[in-house]
């Protein structure tokens, strides 16, 4: 829906660090389709179904232009074909957007063939499949940025055509309470969002502390169901403010390893730390030049009492694709269990990537030792 206030608006402290994050990503991303030397793709598309108007009151620039400044110092303007498509129901939004485009890039980066841009006032919901279909961008990878803020819906049928399509990943942002409140107005209606599953709304049964953690938990069997095999969920957590939700859905795991490293890097300046929706105690990585790993403790300690005896390197590709944590703060995560005799390794050995690890309150598996110990 339109927004509501002047356009443009302030710009918050978590929308600094988001931006940040899909900076750092589409670095990434861009190169490694457009520049890569073994059989880059002709042609990719970055699409917003809620592009705002590329700029905020303090004279910062919005998503738009952090996507098409990715793409110009990362990759030679001969490489492929990049196309941007902006999407927002607000006719302020689009009008200021394509003004902003103008004063950001006077002189244009690439030329309309290899970068051509289109600005559409109105709803994702109507107009991001069809602009999508008149810029011939199926069949070509696409990142599609869905920073609806929760107050607007985004059709499942547009999230699983773009994961079925080749090489294409979805970042979608919401605010819990926004989204609870949301959902809650459109009770049966809101099926469709979720692929047709109707357990989110068991969310009205639920103590409110609990609600947000449902909701996303259904959202990412949404994506799932929808068939990005991949994903990444995490919240923004302001030192002023709500909590911001964001879920990123992949068909490959490198994607997830790239987006996690983006996360990862964040300037800390912004003021804005990280949280695992999984931590039922809810800490706040706010220091990220030095990991907070108390949450992922919890969670490898509870994986381990849960399921037995588990390889460093199992334990290790669950942080990659169920945490938001990386593969390399495993080891350094089970030594405060270890050193507690919470845990331990076959035959007392230090933790290593081979290791097996198993919870004191669980049974060894003696064929799960075995075949630890046996050569590779």
């Amino acid at each position: 829906m339109p927004v509501k206030g002047d356009v443009p608006w302030k710009r918050d402290e978590h929308t600094g660090a988001k931006h940040d994050i899909y900076r750092r990503y589409l670095e990434r991303w861009f190169p490694i389709l457009l520049n890569r030397r073994s059989k880059p793709w002709p042609s990719v598309t970055y699409a917003e179904g809620f592009s705002g108007p590329g700029i905020y009151s303090g004279g910062e620039f919005g998503s738009p232009i952090v996507a098409i400044k990715a793409l110009t110092s990362q990759v030679p303007a001969d490489k492929g074909v990049a196309r941007f498509i902006f999407v927002d129901d607000d006719k302020r939004c689009t009008d200021l957007l394509n003004e902003t485009l103008i004063r950001a890039f006077p002189k244009r980066p690439r030329s309309e063939d290899a970068m051509p841009v289109k600005v559409v006032t109105g709803t994702c919901k109507d107009h991001l499949e069809a602009a999508l279909d008149g810029m011939h961008a199926w069949g070509k990878p696409i990142f599609a940025n869905l920073d609806s803020w929760g107050n607007a819906p985004i059709p499942y049928r547009l999230l699983k055509r773009l994961a079925t399509n080749v090489s294409s990943e979805v970042i979608v942002t919401f605010f819990p309470q926004h989204f609870v409140r949301f959902v809650s107005d459109m009770g049966e209606a809101g099926d469709e969002l979720f692929g047709g599953d109707p357990t989110w709304r068991t969310v009205t049964d639920l103590a409110p502390a609990a609600k947000s953690r449902h909701i996303l938990t259904c959202y990412r069997q949404t994506l799932k169901t929808a068939g990005f095999k991949y994903l990444l969920d995490f919240e923004l957590v302001p030192r002023h403010g709500q909590p911001l939700y964001l879920v990123f859905g992949t068909g490959h795991p490198l994607g997830v390893q790239k987006m996690k490293d983006s996360l990862w890097e964040v300037d800390p300046v912004q003021g804005v730390g990280f949280r695992d929706p999984r931590d039922e105690q809810a800490e706040t990585l706010f220091d990220i030049d030095e990991p907070i790993l108390g949450p992922l403790t919890r969670l490898l300690e509870r994986k381990l009492r849960e399921n037995g005896p588990t390889s460093v390197q199992d334990l290790r590709t669950f942080t990659l694709f169920e945490t938001v944590y990386r593969p390399e703060h495993v080891i350094r995560s089970l030594g405060p269990l270890l050193e507690r005799g919470i845990i331990r390794t076959e035959d007392d050995r230090p933790l290593k990537i081979r290791s097996l690890v198993r919870h004191t309150s669980t049974p060894s598996d003696p064929r799960a030792e075995a075949a630890a110990d046996a050569p590779s």
